[in-house]
């Protein structure tokens, strides 16, 4: 009885470890990608991280194991959060056109001011490059299947997704940075002008 309990317990601490380091995880994710957008990656190496955060490297290698696994890390938790849980939220929609409106939504309720920052540094650490293809990719293709559902041909919906896609990245290059909501709106805009019209009934 006694050796059951204490096995009980056992995997209860241990339970309650794996959530800690998990939340741990998360916390150092959230640093990290709040110091990219104010200081650029050049302070996402090990020691300038660990300088800002106020701990020791071993605090960083409790949770990953070299540079390149938190880079890892970071790009997954990046795309599951601006992407995965966007889409996610989209697809509460029933309608195409209720989806490309609510993800709109969806993006002007967030901070996305680390997108650039990821692209810019992808410039030089050519491991983000990869993560960013795959992330592209399905992005594009989310919007293309909408239009496809809209009407449009299938190589039609994947240009115009390509062209609302590229408008909506291209337009948070310029300087002043116009707001999240005149690049929605531009955006949408370009890309409705190709949208076949509502048959009157």
């Amino acid at each position: 009885m006694n050796t059951t309990k204490t096995k009980k317990d056992l995997n209860k601490a241990q339970t309650g470890k794996n959530k800690e380091s998990k939340s741990s995880q998360l916390d150092w994710l959230e640093f990290a990608l709040k110091v990219l957008i104010k200081k650029g990656p050049e302070s996402l190496k090990i020691i300038p991280l660990c300088e800002l955060k106020g701990v020791t490297k071993g605090s960083f290698y409790h949770h990953f194991n070299n540079r390149n696994a938190f880079i890892d890390a970071l790009m997954t938790h990046w795309y599951e959060k601006m992407t995965l849980d966007f889409i996610k939220q989209a697809n509460t929609e029933d309608s195409p056109l209720e989806r490309l409106n609510k993800l709109d939504q969806v993006i002007a309720g967030q901070n996305i001011e680390a997108e650039m920052h990821i692209r810019s540094w992808a410039l030089k650490e050519p491991s983000i490059s990869g993560h960013l293809e795959k992330i592209d990719q399905q992005r594009q293709g989310y919007l293309a299947q909408c239009y496809a559902e809209l009407g449009l041909p299938k190589e039609e919906a994947e240009d115009i997704a390509l062209m609302a896609y590229a408008n909506f990245l291209g337009m948070q290059q310029i300087h002043p940075r116009p707001s999240i909501e005149t690049v929605l709106r531009v955006t949408a805009m370009a890309s409705q002008a190709f949208l076949p019209m509502p048959k009157d009934n």
